[in-house]
């Protein structure tokens, strides 16, 4: 996995674990999708943050907003309020899908992936979205068990 250096960084979040080569890496084109995956409503961020100090993190959004949504000044201030624990990637040309040949991943829908990325490698899609396997990927393919399991499922 390519990572561009030219990108606008909207939001800082932490910073991302230097010497962490085990990563979640989550692409969101928001032309065709929205912010909403980064809401406490499908997990608790910070408290994920918490439970997984050695995992980095790092977001990508792709694309450029539609009908005046998710404008970079939209975009910095919704994950200031949600107070996102990670770092976000604004990906206007859409680069980082490009580079990597997102399209040839195995999927319909190509506008939210999530990766588990070892040494900038994939290893495999992340099923974030599904508590279990959110942490069962981890520990199957890291090692990683959270800290506190009861805040993360």
């Amino acid at each position: 996995m390519i990572f561009p250096d030219n990108l606008e960084i909207i939001h800082q979040g932490n910073p991302t674990c230097p010497d962490c080569n085990e990563k979640a890496v989550f692409y969101v084109n928001i032309a065709k999708s929205s912010t909403y995956l980064f809401t406490d409503n499908i997990v608790n961020w910070k408290d994920f943050a918490a439970s997984y100090p050695d995992l980095s993190v790092i977001v990508y959004l792709g694309g450029k907003g539609k009908d005046g949504k998710n404008s970079p000044d939209q975009l910095r201030s919704f994950f200031k309020r949600q107070d996102f624990p990670y770092p976000v990637y604004l990906d206007p040309e859409d680069q980082f899908f490009q580079i990597n040949q997102l399209d040839n991943v195995d999927l319909e829908y190509k506008t939210v992936l999530h990766f588990l990325v070892e040494e900038n490698q994939i290893l495999d899609l992340y099923e974030f979205g599904d508590p279990n396997y959110r942490v069962s990927q981890l520990e199957k393919y890291f090692g990683m068990k959270p800290k506190n399991s009861s805040q993360v499922l």
